[in-house]
């Protein structure tokens, strides 16, 4: 037998693309390509499917309910902008929500929920937490999107972490998105920081790929000719390594923590 589909982390991915050996082996068993819980960058994309000659596409799930409960249609991979999830899955329903509980129409900006038979009973032992995640009869995914008229999701930030800067809410995935794109980053975390006066600062803790060389101003400078000056990193942290979780993602919370004075009576 050979392999016709994995699923792996980006960062996994990527760390293939690295491979010294990679081109030397037969990929053309390989039908599709799958990523989740992070964004990946055109370019890797883009890499990824000429060397496994095969398409690319991501989903989206979660423990509370499926593994992959949203899943995007290859037909629509590099085609559309912006960080597209997909559809539902053949198990899931799949809508976008107001705080008040109503169903949005396309393009407008609310909480994905889900409606499926694998959804959770609830929280152990945490019967709060269980009534805000299945509030209105679906489930809850703290995730910020909006649904396009090809009923696609596009996914905007994780609830928590959009940044709230100068009366503007910032997305942290659509600047990650910009910063992945500069060559010898390995990976980045967006957080906003306490600022006397925009509320919370933008700001890109970025990790270097070995033997990179990467400096503050060239990366705000390449967020400039991309992103508007809201969504602009005040400030980059370059560092060898980023703390991650288990599954691949950054812990945005140590960086708060870590970097919580950072700004601290820094004014204009």
């Amino acid at each position: 037998e050979k392999l016709e589909f994995a699923i792996l982390l980006p960062l996994m991915w990527k760390a293939m693309l690295g491979c010294p050996e990679l081109e030397q082996h037969d990929y053309s068993s390989m039908q599709i390509g799958m990523y989740g819980m992070a964004p990946m960058d055109a370019p890797t994309l883009d890499k990824l499917s000429k060397v496994f000659g095969c398409p690319f596409t991501t989903g989206s799930g979660q423990t509370e309910i499926n593994g992959v409960a949203t899943v995007m249609d290859t037909r629509w991979v590099g085609k559309k902008e912006g960080n597209i999830w997909g559809d539902g899955s053949i198990t899931s329903d799949q809508a976008v929500m107001d705080d008040q509980g109503n169903i949005l129409p396309p393009g407008e900006i609310g909480e994905v929920v889900w409606r499926c038979p694998q959804v959770m009973l609830g929280y152990y032992r945490n019967e709060e937490a269980t009534r805000e995640a299945q509030a209105f009869g679906w489930h809850h995914s703290g995730d910020i999107g909006y649904i396009d008229d090809d009923q696609q999701f596009c996914f905007v930030d994780r609830k928590k972490d959009i940044v709230k800067s100068g009366g503007e809410n910032v997305s942290s995935v659509k600047v990650e998105s910009c910063i992945l794109a500069c060559e010898g980053v390995a990976n980045v975390g967006v957080i906003g920081l306490p600022h006397d006066h925009w509320g919370e600062a933008v700001t890109a803790v970025v990790s270097r790929k070995p033997g990179a060389e990467l400096d503050e101003g060239s990366i705000v400078e390449h967020c400039k000719t991309i992103l508007g000056g809201f969504e602009t990193p005040k400030r980059v942290i370059i560092l060898d390594q980023l703390p991650m979780t288990a599954t691949g993602k950054v812990k945005k919370h140590v960086l708060r923590e870590e970097y919580a004075e950072l700004f601290a009576n820094a004014g204009k």
